[in-house]
């Protein structure tokens, strides 16, 4: 018989660790699917279908996978919940009936050996006081063990009917999320048509999608020159600085260096999620559409209109310009790292202003011509590019 208390909970308790971590990963997937959904009607907004819609409809069908594929986890770990949860109430009924048939030889004892006399004859009949003592113990014993079995029993059936409730919600749960699952599959279908009927319709113009991808590498290479000679530029007036410099300056960043280094992976994002969803990643990459192949410096965040953009740590404002077709770029020093934050339709800051970790620095562009918002941002330290994503805290 399992002691009250004692049943297996360690399985449960670990599913449900896990289930948690699946229905935060849910709500991730479906704001982050929310936001691609109004950066897309805005882009579709337009006359023609555009290289950026496609561009949001494969990654409204990578995200939708991701969260069918985080849906059918939920079920694998109900089913882990409502198996552990049935084997307890197994354990539970099999205990009240061991408990019952104890407590019934219990009662037959007791009731054969009083059935002729009470326990007041068995004491008053004892030979010494010696024995009536002990005599009277063995009935307090017997009457303590009556009382604790059905206290036992009360306490199990409590805890019975607990789990049968349990149980029920369980099933309840996994109905729901078998339902959502299956709605799921169906906008993914839907999708996957869209997705095929815009890329036939551009394929069918291959003229423009040539335009567009060599405008995009364009646009981009233009922006990776203006940063780079930016940064060249901040660096040598820098270093030009620090031969002159006290050493007290020089403790000064050396600190800010330090601190900097030290929250890799804890920055939080320049748009704060689920505001924003990364639409390019960091480093080499073949364009979509072509066997172009570039090397990109930073990420592209897409958001939704006039998004607030802020400074991901305190530093110093080195440098705010705008570039044609590309809108504002306000590039922050930490010491001998930088953040790049460009692609800003307004901005909020001037050259050697001093900004605060989350400080607004301004609010990002929308594309005129493909109705697309989104930010580009980098982070370098000297002359090395470093993946943001490494640095900025995990998304959840």
């Amino acid at each position: 018989m399992a002691i009250l208390g004692t049943y297996p909970q360690t399985i449960s308790s670990q599913t449900s660790a896990r289930l948690d971590s699946l229905y935060s990963l849910q709500r991730k997937l479906d704001k982050e699917i929310s936001l691609l959904t109004h950066a897309r009607d805005s882009a579709r907004s337009r006359k023609e279908s555009s290289q950026a819609e496609l561009r949001l409809i494969n990654q409204q069908v990578g995200l939708r996978e991701q969260l069918l594929a985080g849906l059918q986890g939920q079920m694998g770990e109900l089913d882990n919940q409502i198996y552990a949860t049935t084997a307890v109430i197994a354990s539970l009924e099999q205990d009240i009936q061991l408990i019952k048939t104890q407590f019934g030889k219990l009662m037959v004892v007791t009731y054969k050996a009083f059935q002729k006399r009470n326990t007041s004859f068995y004491l008053m009949s004892s030979s010494s006081l010696s024995q009536g003592y002990h005599r009277m113990q063995y009935f307090q014993a017997i009457q303590r063990m009556q009382t604790s079995q059905m206290r036992l029993l009360k306490r199990t059936k409590a805890f019975l009917s607990q789990k049968y409730i349990l149980l029920a919600q369980q099933k309840v749960d996994k109905e729901k999320v078998v339902m959502t699952e299956q709605m799921e599959q169906s906008k993914l279908v839907a999708l996957k048509v869209e997705q095929k009927a815009v890329f036939d319709k551009l394929k069918q113009d291959e003229a423009k999608i040539a335009r567009e991808l060599q405008q995009s590498q364009n646009e981009r290479a233009k922006l990776a020159d203006e940063i780079k000679k930016e940064l060249e530029r901040i660096r040598k007036a820098k270093n030009d600085k620090i031969k002159t410099a006290k050493k007290e300056e020089i403790d000064v960043i050396n600190k800010l260096n330090k601190d900097f280094a030290s929250n890799k992976g804890k920055f939080p994002w320049p748009i704060p999620m689920p505001n924003a969803s990364i639409s390019r990643h960091f480093g080499r990459q073949t364009l979509p559409g072509s066997n172009t192949e570039i090397d990109v410096q930073g990420i592209d965040l897409t958001t939704v209109p006039a998004q607030n953009v802020r400074a991901i740590f305190g530093g110093l404002v080195e440098s705010v310009m705008s570039i044609p077709g590309q809108g504002k770029m306000v590039i922050i020093s930490h010491g001998t790292y930088y953040t790049v934050y460009a692609n800003l339709s307004t901005i909020n800051v001037k050259a050697q202003d001093k900004v605060l970790e989350l400080g607004n620095i301004g609010a990002a562009r929308t594309d005129p011509a493909t109705g697309e918002t989104k930010l580009y941002f980098q982070m370098n330290q000297d002359k090395i590019s470093l993946d943001p994503e490494l640095w900025l805290v995990k998304k959840g």
